[in-house]
């Protein structure tokens, strides 16, 4: 019934070198895992959530540190920094500083939305149930449930014959 796990338990593996194995996998787990949730020190960053207040910083480019020093300048900037939330006021600064606001959006958002992959799970599995379990081809249904673009039924309508004798 289960071949590959016959198979598994057939082979020479003792439990040492799969406990080895399982350790090394778990730990580059943890590694990327801190890599997206700093539990050190976050100073570095306090550049991004105060901008006008601290304007050295160690972990950016040059370009961007004098990007920084011009922006914590900027007067106006920081009228608008104190009536916005900060990945509204990163987002508004995007045509003036941009290599600036994609630095802070990187650090802001430290990877991206998972939105599209929940919602075309959700729509495979509405799509393919009980009753539409034979359906082999998906990609162009859950294209068409995932889209952000709205079919334009008149215009594809109006291409077609009603009835093919007329």
């Amino acid at each position: 019934m289960f071949s590959e796990l016959h198979d598994f338990l057939e082979s020479d593996m003792n439990a040492n070198s799969l406990k080895e194995s399982i350790t090394c996998h778990l730990r580059s787990l943890l590694d990327k895992f801190n890599q997206y949730f700093l539990t050190e020190n976050v100073e570095p960053f306090d550049w991004v959530r105060q901008p006008f207040t601290n304007c050295s910083s160690n972990n950016l480019p040059s370009e961007l540190e004098d990007a920084l020093i011009e922006l914590s300048s900027d007067g106006t900037l920081q009228a608008s920094f104190a009536s916005k939330t900060l990945d509204e006021f990163w987002l508004s600064v995007v045509q003036e500083y941009p290599g600036l606001s994609k630095a802070a959006m990187d650090i802001l958002t430290p990877f991206g939305s998972t939105y599209l992959c929940e919602k075309t799970f959700s729509s495979l599995a509405y799509i393919k149930n009980k009753y539409r379990c034979r359906l082999n081809s998906m990609e162009e249904n859950l294209r068409v449930a995932v889209s952000s673009i709205d079919p334009r039924i008149d215009l594809l309508c109006s291409r077609k014959q009603a009835h093919p004798s007329h």
